[in-house]
C-alpha cells in the first residue's frame, strides 16, 4: 500500500527551487467545488453582456436556420403551420437559453390529466400548447434508483411550482432540458435536484468571465484617472492641523476649481518673491500602451473556455496572415451541427411524434427531418456546384453504365430534393412510370429518315440517302450560332420604364435574352436539348424578386439595360460554350436592353423592375451582323 501511494505522488521535485517540496506555494493549491444557486446564477446572466452571449448564441444558432422536413408537400405545409402557431423555434430557442444557466422544460399540452401518462397516439389538433419552464419552477421528491431500468435517476413525478400554487406532472408530459451532467454522474452519492440538472454553462465558464470582466471594469476606472491635478500646498500637514488651516485649504480648492471651471485656468501661490514656497500643480499621466492586448488576452480565455471563436463571440476581424475567418465558422458549425444532434435532437423525439400527430394525424415511417445547413452559399457558389453536378450526371450518363430508366429516375429524385424547380414533383406524381421514367423513342417513320428505308434497317442507298449518310444524319455543318429567347411580358418592363422617365423604348417584340453569341462556327445539334430548365411548352420564368440592376452597356455605354441573375440562364449559357460556342465578353451576365436612345437617363437614379420576366422558347438563328440597324424605338 505504501510503495502504491509513493507512486501516486511522484511528482518532480527539486530540493535548491523548493518545486516539488513542502516550501513549493503550489503545495496548497486546491480545486474547490462552489455550486452557484439560483440567484447567483441569474445575477451573473444580466450582469455581464459577455456571459450573456456565450449562453445566447449557441441556443440562437442552433434554431436558425431549422428543420427541413422529408415529408409530401401538403404534409410539410400542415407541420410547418403547426410549429409556427405554437412558436416552437422561439420557445425551443428559449428553453436552449434556460439550459445554459441551468436547465429548463417544455410541457405538452396533451390530452388527459396531467398528472396521468400522456397517451401513445393523439388526433389533429390534439397538441394544445406547448409552454417553457425554467428548472426552477420544477421539483420532485423521487426518482428511480435502480440502475437496471429504463430511466435511472429521472424523477418519478414531477412538481410544477407557480403562483397558484403546486401542480403535478406526469415525466412523459415534461421534456427536460438538461445542463451538463457529466461531473454529477462522477459522484455517486450527489443525487439532488441539481445533480439531476447538472452544472449549467455560467458556472462552467464564470471564472473567465469574471476574470475579463475585472480587467475590463479596472481598465475603464482607469481612464477615469488618466489625467490626475496634483497639488503641492507648502506646510499642508501644519495648515490641516486646526479647523482654520482646513477652513483654509478648503478655500483654496474651491477657487482652483472655480477658476479651471470659468476661466479654464489654473490660479495657483508661486510663493515669495524669489519663487520660493508657492504651490507647485502639475499633471500625473498614465500610459495605456499594451492594454488593448492585456484585455484581449482575456477576452480569448474566455472564447477558449466557451468554445465560442472569438471572431463570433468578441465581435472582431480575423487575426493573422491571409486569415478569412472560415476556419473557426466552419469549426463552430460543427459544434452547432453536434449539439443539435446529440443534445437538441434526444429532446425534439420525443415532442415530435406528438407534433406529427397533431398536424397530419399520423407519424410517417424512417426519417422525419434533416438539419438544414447552417451555412447557405451565395448565389454564384450555389450556380457552380449545381453545374459541376450537371456535368458529372452528363458524364456518368455517357458511360451508359446506370439503364435509362434508373438514370431517369434518380436524376428527378436529385433535382427534386435540391428543389431546383418548384411543384416539379407535383408535375411528376400524375405521370405513370412509362410517362415519367420511360425514355424509348419511337422509330422514325421514312419521311423522317428523308427517303425510303429499308424493312428492319437502314435508308436505301439507290433513294438518295446511303448507310454513313444515315448514320451521319444528326450532325451538321458547323456555323456560327445566335440563341435568346423572346421577353414575352414586354409590356409590363415598358410600362415600368415609361415610369421611370425612360422616354424611348425598344419595340416590345424585340425584348429578348441573349443566351449565347458564337462567331465561331459550331455543330448545332450538339447543343443538348434544353429540357431541364424551363416548362413544357418551353417559356422560362425568373420569378420577382431577386438581385436586378440597370446600367449602360456597350462600347459608349449608350444601352439601357437590366441586368437580373439567374443560375438557369448561366448554366444553359456554360452548357452551350462547352458545346464549342464562343463569346466575345469577359462573362456573361443575364439582360434585357430596354433603349439605346436614352442619353440623359441617370441609370443610378432608376429603381430596378422587380416583377415577373417571362421568356418565350430558346430560339437558334444564324449571326446577323447588321442587327443593330434593325431595332426600332418608340
Amino acid at each position: 500500500m505504501g510503495n502504491l501511494l509513493t507512486m501516486a505522488k511522484d511528482r518532480l521535485m527539486n530540493a535548491i527551487a523548493g518545486t516539488g517540496t513542502g516550501r513549493d506555494p503550489r503545495t496548497a493549491n486546491a480545486y474547490t467545488a462552489v455550486p452557484m444557486n439560483q440567484h447567483q446564477i441569474a445575477a451573473a446572466y444580466s450582469g455581464s453582456p459577455l456571459m450573456r452571449k456565450i449562453v445566447q448564441i449557441p441556443a440562437m444558432d442552433m434554431v436558425r436556420e431549422w428543420r427541413e422536413w422529408k415529408l409530401d408537400a401538403e404534409q410539410i405545409t400542415a407541420v410547418e403551420a403547426l410549429e409556427k402557431r405554437l412558436m416552437i423555434r422561439q420557445k425551443v430557442r428559449q428553453v436552449e437559453v434556460l439550459r445554459g444557466i441551468g436547465g429548463g422544460a417544455l410541457i405538452l399540452g396533451l390530452p388527459g390529466n396531467p398528472s396521468e401518462p400522456a397517451p401513445e397516439n393523439i388526433s389533429r389538433n390534439q397538441l394544445a400548447y406547448v409552454n417553457v419552464v425554467s428548472r426552477w419552477h420544477l421539483g420532485f421528491s423521487q426518482y428511480q434508483e435502480d440502475a437496471r431500468e429504463p430511466g435511472y435517476l429521472d424523477p418519478i413525478m414531477w412538481t410544477l411550482t407557480g403562483q397558484g400554487g403546486q401542480q403535478t406532472l406526469h415525466p412523459s408530459r415534461v421534456i427536460p432540458f438538461r445542463a451538463d451532467t457529466t461531473a454529477s454522474l462522477a459522484m455517486i452519492t450527489n443525487t439532488g435536484h441539481d445533480a439531476y440538472w447538472g452544472e449549467s454553462t455560467v458556472q462552467q465558464v464564470l471564472d473567465a468571465v469574471q476574470d475579463n470582466d475585472s480587467a475590463r471594469s479596472s481598465f475603464a476606472a482607469l481612464v477615469n484617472k488618466a489625467r490626475t491635478l496634483r497639488i503641492g500646498i507648502p506646510r499642508l500637514m501644519e495648515l490641516a492641523s486646526t479647523q482654520a488651516g482646513t477652513d483654509q485649504v478648503s478655500a483654496r480648492m474651491s477657487i482652483l476649481a472655480m477658476a479651471e471651471s470659468i476661466h479654464n485656468a489654473f490660479i495657483y501661490d508661486a510663493g515669495d518673491a524669489e519663487g520660493k514656497g508657492g504651490e507647485k500643480i502639475d499633471d500625473s499621466s498614465y500610459s495605456f500602451a499594451g492594454a488593448k492586448d492585456i484585455l484581449n488576452s482575456y477576452g480569448e480565455f474566455v472564447a477558449a473556455v466557451s468554445d465560442i471563436p472569438a471572431t463570433r463571440l468578441l465581435g472582431r476581424a480575423p487575426e493573422g496572415m491571409n486569415s478569412s475567418g472560415e476556419s473557426q465558422q466552419t469549426d463552430w458549425n460543427k459544434k452547432i451541427r453536434a449539439m443539435q444532434e446529440l443534445d437538441l435532437a434526444p429532446c425534439l423525439e420525443r415532442f415530435d411524434r406528438y407534433l406529427l400527430q397533431s398536424a397530419i394525424g399520423s407519424v410517417p415511417d424512417g426519417q422525419w427531418y434533416e438539419w438544414a445547413p447552417l451555412d447557405l452559399p451565395d448565389q454564384k457558389a450555389e450556380a457552380e456546384r449545381r453545374k459541376a453536378e450537371a456535368e458529372t450526371i452528363k458524364i456518368i450518363q455517357e458511360t451508359a453504365t446506370i439503364p435509362d430508366r434508373a438514370f431517369a429516375q434518380a436524376v428527378q429524385s436529385w433535382a427534386i430534393d435540391e428543389g431546383m424547380w418548384p411543384e416539379l414533383e407535383a408535375a411528376l406524381m400524375p405521370l405513370s412510370d412509362d410517362e415519367r421514367y420511360g425514355l424509348e423513342q419511337a422509330d422514325p417513320s421514312d419521311d423522317d429518315l428523308g427517303g425510303n428505308s429499308a424493312e428492319g434497317g437502314d435508308p436505301d442507298p439507290a433513294n438518295g440517302a446511303s448507310v454513313d449518310d444515315s448514320r451521319r444524319m444528326n450532325d451538321a455543318t458547323p456555323r456560327p450560332l445566335y440563341v435568346h429567347r423572346k421577353l414575352l411580358n414586354s409590356a409590363d418592363l415598358i410600362a415600368w420604364a415609361k415610369a421611370q422617365g425612360i422616354a424611348t423604348t425598344i419595340d416590345g417584340s424585340d425584348m429578348h435574352v441573349t443566351i449565347a453569341f458564337s462567331r465561331q462556327p459550331i455543330d448545332w445539334l450538339k447543343v443538348e436539348a434544353n429540357d431541364w430548365n424551363e416548362e413544357k411548352d418551353g417559356t422560362l420564368v425568373i420569378n420577382p424578386g431577386g438581385p436586378r440592376l440597370v446600367e449602360r452597356l456597350g462600347k459608349d455605354g449608350e444601352a439601357v439595360v437590366l441586368l437580373f441573375g439567374s443560375s438557369r440562364l448561366s448554366w444553359r449559357h456554360e452548357q452551350i460554350r462547352n458545346a464549342g460556342a464562343s463569346w466575345d465578353w469577359p462573362e456573361y451576365q443575364p439582360h434585357v436592353t430596354i433603349s439605346y436612345n436614352a442619353p440623359e437617363v441617370d441609370v443610378d437614379a432608376i429603381e430596378p423592375y422587380r416583377g415577373v420576366l417571362r421568356f418565350g422558347p430558346e430560339i437558334f438563328e444564324d449571326l446577323d451582323d447588321d442587327w443593330k440597324a434593325k431595332v426600332k424605338e418608340s
